[in-house]
């Protein structure tokens, strides 16, 4: 969707980088409204954290990552769309969201042994090549067979019940923002079987078995497997776990 106005309502508070711990958890994200076709959203997200040049540093840097987190394991993000009938009173909503963010101690949790960098298990480079295909999601969408590279629409949280998984993941994620065109990339990966998939009676077996057959595909690319290493080399000072290759 193109946004064709956005006003950020709230933010970081400006803070001593050496203070980050003592920060409220909720002025780690911000809220916005924008207007598309002449109706107003809202996004609640991952703040930048501009007020101090550490924390902007690496939140900057850890965008993608951050929000793979927020997006599948935080309860605030299923909310804005309830709360957009509260609008235009944008103060009620942040206090309803800010509410749900402190009670989700899980999701702070989680969020916060990331930004302190608490390590958690490495992850193997073939290991990270198997949790990148799968963001490279095909299934039936009204329909019609389609492929997506979302940061919910995919079958990643399936893989691993692990400590470490979330972080793993929404590196994998990250490194897949980062590319030049990743669904040209797929695309170019599935053009011997995008024919079957248009077909009018394509069945959902052979849906699965294309949808399978493409997370091979995608595992075994050595542009995915370039792309990993390279936003690992970007990257890994802000970690919490080492990239074995």
């Amino acid at each position: 969707m193109y946004l064709l106005l956005a006003v950020i309502l709230t933010g970081s508070i400006p803070i001593n980088s050496a203070a980050q711990n003592s920060l409220p958890f909720t002025d780690r994200f911000t809220l916005s409204v924008y207007e598309y076709e002449g109706e107003s959203y809202l996004n609640f997200e991952p703040d930048s954290m501009p007020g101090t040049t550490q924390l902007n540093e690496k939140c900057t840097a850890l965008y993608n990552f951050n929000n793979y987190l927020f997006s599948n394991f935080s309860k605030a993000d299923g909310q804005t769309w309830k709360l957009r009938a509260l609008l235009p009173d944008t103060n009620a909503i942040r206090a309803s969201l800010n509410a749900t963010l402190i009670a989700d101690t899980a999701f702070q949790r989680l969020y916060m042994r990331s930004l302190n960098r608490e390590m958690v298990e490495p992850l193997p480079i073939d290991s990270a090549m198997k949790i990148a295909a799968h963001f490279f999601y095909l299934h039936r969408v009204d329909g019609t067979a389609s492929f997506h590279i979302c940061v919910g629409i995919n079958e990643v949280l399936q893989l691993s019940r692990s400590v470490a998984h979330p972080y793993h993941a929404a590196f994998c994620y990250m490194a897949i923002w980062a590319m030049d065109d990743a669904m040209e990339l797929l695309l170019m990966n599935v053009a011997p079987f995008r024919p079957e998939l248009k077909k009018d009676d394509v069945t959902d077996a052979q849906i699965k078995a294309r949808e399978l057959e493409t997370y091979e595909l995608m595992a075994n690319s050595p542009e995915l497997r370039n792309a990993i290493l390279e936003e690992y080399e970007r990257k890994a000072k802000y970690l919490n776990f080492e990239l074995i290759k």
